[in-house]
């Protein structure tokens, strides 16, 4: 896994990947990664749910059992909730629950989840970069 600029991860045309970052520098490109992804989640099969940052709670059953959810907005300074519910996420992963996490922010938004030291794991995510 690594970083890609300006298109998905390889695998997204067969199935979504587990977690994956997006870095998006407006939003024009958020639109496209959201609406693509909703795209091939969708011809994959899985459900799709999406969530706002800013409207993300410290409250872990916002993350349903099954399915994708892409999380957008994430900005910076972050609210607390989203590190809890990105953590919440990847326990259901560990479980070997079929979700999926897609996160949509901005340059900081994405820099700061990296550096937050929960959430080590997001080093192995999938990462895409869309101007």
């Amino acid at each position: 896994m690594g970083t890609r600029t300006g298109l998905l991860p390889e695998g997204w045309a067969r199935a979504p990947s587990l977690l994956t970052i997006a870095t998006c520098t407006g939003p024009a490109a958020t639109r496209e990664v959201v609406e693509t992804a909703k795209r091939v989640v969708g011809e994959a099969g899985w459900p799709v749910y999406q969530l706002a940052a800013r409207e993300v709670t410290p409250d872990p059953s916002l993350l349903r059992p099954s399915g994708f959810l892409i999380l957008r907005d994430v900005r910076q300074p972050l609210g607390t909730a989203v590190p809890v519910l990105i953590g919440a996420h990847q326990l259901n992963i560990s479980r070997g629950l079929p979700v999926g996490l897609l996160i949509v922010g901005s340059p900081a938004g994405i820099k700061a989840l990296r550096r937050h030291p929960a959430l080590g794991f997001l080093s192995r995510a999938e990462w895409v970069v869309q101007n």
